[in-house]
C-alpha cells in the first residue's frame, strides 16, 4: 500500500497505533469532523499523533511525538448529531518530520519506516519467547477465558512482526517504549526491547 507524503494528524494523549492494530475512535470535535470529511473523500488515511504526556492540551501547543503509524479508515458510522464512530487500522510505521497548520487540523509531512531482520533464526526464537511470555503473564488479565482467546489469537498471527506489534498494541503502555519500538529499524532490536519490558511482569 502506498503511503501519501502528507497525512492528517489526530492528536491524542497516551495513545499509540501500531501496524495491524485496530483502534476505535469517536469523532466529535469540529476540526476532526472536517478532517474526517477530507479523509473519506480522499485516500481514507490519517495517523494518530501521540501527544507528549508533559503537555496538557493539544490546542495549547502540545508536542506531537515524531513516531506513529499510517492508519487506514476501515469502518465509519456517521451519527445524526454530526459525530462519528470509526475504526482505524495501522498500516505502516512512519515518522512525522514536519507539521502544517493551514487547516483546522494538523497535517504531517511523513516518511515511511522500513524494518530489517539481521538474524532470522533469532527472530523465530524471539517470536516463540514473546508468545510464551504473553501466555504466562497476561492470559488472565481480562477474564477467565482470555487464555483460550489469547492462544488462538497468537496462533493466527502470521509473522514475527504481527506478533510483536500485537503485543505492543495491547500490552505496552509506556509512551517512551512505544516511541522507541516504532523508531527502531531492526526487528531484532524491537524484540529485545519488548521482551525486556514484558518478561516477568
Amino acid at each position: 500500500m502506498i503511503i501519501p507524503e502528507k497525512l492528517p494528524i489526530m492528536g491524542l494523549p497516551g495513545t499509540c497505533l501500531f501496524p495491524g492494530g485496530k483502534m476505535p475512535l469517536y469523532i466529535f470535535e469540529s476540526k476532526y469532523r472536517d478532517m474526517l470529511n477530507d479523509v473519506i473523500s480522499g485516500n481514507r488515511m490519517f495517523c494518530i499523533g501521540t501527544l507528549s504526556q508533559s503537555d496538557a492540551s493539544f490546542e495549547g501547543g502540545s508536542e506531537i511525538l515524531p513516531y506513529s503509524t499510517a492508519g487506514l479508515l476501515r469502518a465509519c458510522v456517521m451519527n445524526n448529531d454530526g459525530t462519528a464512530n470509526l475504526i482505524l487500522e495501522g498500516v505502516k510505521k512512519i515518522k512525522i518530520i514536519n507539521i502544517e497548520n493551514n487547516k483546522p487540523y494538523k497535517v504531517g509531512e511523513v516518511q515511511t519506516l522500513e524494518t530489517t531482520i539481521n538474524d532470522f533464526e533469532k527472530i523465530q526464537s524471539s517470536t516463540d519467547q514473546l508468545k510464551a511470555i504473553l501466555i504466562a503473564n497476561y492470559s488472565d488479565r481480562i477474564d477467565p477465558n482470555i487464555e483460550m482467546q489469547l492462544n488462538q489469537i497468537l496462533k493466527n498471527l502470521e509473522s514475527p512482526e504481527d506478533t510483536l506489534y500485537f503485543a505492543a498494541q495491547h500490552f505496552i503502555s509506556h509512551q517512551e517504549i512505544s516511541q522507541k519500538l516504532l523508531s527502531l529499524e531492526s526487528l531484532d532490536e524491537q524484540f529485545d526491547l519488548i521482551i525486556k519490558m514484558l518478561d516477568g511482569k
